[in-house]
């Protein structure tokens, strides 16, 4: 489901204006904040998604990579921090993070600039700024049934939550920290957004699961290192997870038992690729 708008922003309030008005080109250091209240009697695990707009021509101020900083926080544990949102496809607009919100708790999930950079305020340019739109989902769990791995729907699902989203805007004065003295001015701001369903209570979709065929035993230590980014990718259509599972398990060793038993797995689900061990270089033994 659709949440809202956001808008992550470390810039200067106004341009330039010539000598005399630095007392007003204060920067404004803003983030977001989701309230999310689960209502139901079930642990759900939620994937965020945050749909930028990409700059044309391309700018990295004016993307997630590198320049924010994504926290969650339900009480316990305590303000879990990441830099490291995935972006899903390689090269696309969307960034996705998850969390879990346990039965009849309240998080807090933030998108900020990243101010955990030790200079950040004394040598990031204040140019970031980024906006988009946000959305929540319920991935399906990645669970073994029998000699099956399939991506599950979660207990429960849909799940009733309460939503409350807000900008947090920081003005810092001019020139700190590098330049200011005396008494320092710093003022804050908080701005309600509008949800996009216009109600606080809402249900947030359970996505749509897919199947991996049998399962041979050799290859069951290959799919427990399947990447986390994959698993939650499993809103993707069938075309795009199956390219997504290649990719994937590309990036595993080369053990011939597993591949071998993955080579049966890929042919009977008709994707017309087979993996093999990467050629060893001259003089390796």
């Amino acid at each position: 489901m659709d949440v809202s708008t956001f808008e992550i922003l470390y810039k200067p309030l106004t341009p330039p204006l010539g000598a005399g008005t630095e007392a007003i080109a204060r920067r404004v250091l803003q983030g977001y904040f989701l309230t999310i209240a689960n209502t139901e009697a079930f642990d759900f695990t939620f994937r965020i998604a945050f749909n930028i707009t990409l700059p044309n021509p391309d700018n990295p101020a004016r993307r997630l990579d590198g320049n924010t900083l994504f926290i969650t926080d339900v009480a316990s544990p305590d303000n879990v921090f990441s830099t490291s949102l995935t972006r899903s496809p390689a090269g696309g607009n969307r960034y996705v993070g998850s969390f879990v919100v346990p039965a009849g708790k309240t998080a807090l999930v933030v998108l900020l600039p990243n101010i955990t950079v030790p200079t950040f305020f004394a040598t990031t340019p204040a140019d970031i700024e980024i906006r988009g739109w946000v959305s929540l989902s319920l991935p399906c769990l990645f669970r073994r049934v029998g000699r099956f791995f399939k991506l599950t729907p979660q207990d429960g699902a849909p799940a009733r939550v309460l939503l409350n989203a807000e900008h947090r805007s920081t003005y810092l004065p001019p020139g700190w920290p590098v330049t200011a003295s005396g008494d320092l001015d710093f003022d804050q701001t908080g701005t309600s957004l509008t949800l996009a369903s216009g109600m606080a209570l809402n249900e947030v979709p359970q996505d749509r699961c897919f199947f991996f065929p049998p399962v041979f035993e050799a290859l069951e230590p290959v799919l427990k290192r399947i990447p986390d980014a994959l698993v939650m990718a499993s809103d993707l259509d069938e075309v795009e997870a199956a390219a997504a599972l290649v990719a994937g398990l590309a990036r595993f060793g080369p053990e011939n038992e597993s591949l071998d038993a993955m080579n049966r797995v890929l042919e009977q689900a008709g994707l017309g690729v087979r993996l093999a061990p990467a050629p060893k270089a001259a003089g390796q033994k």
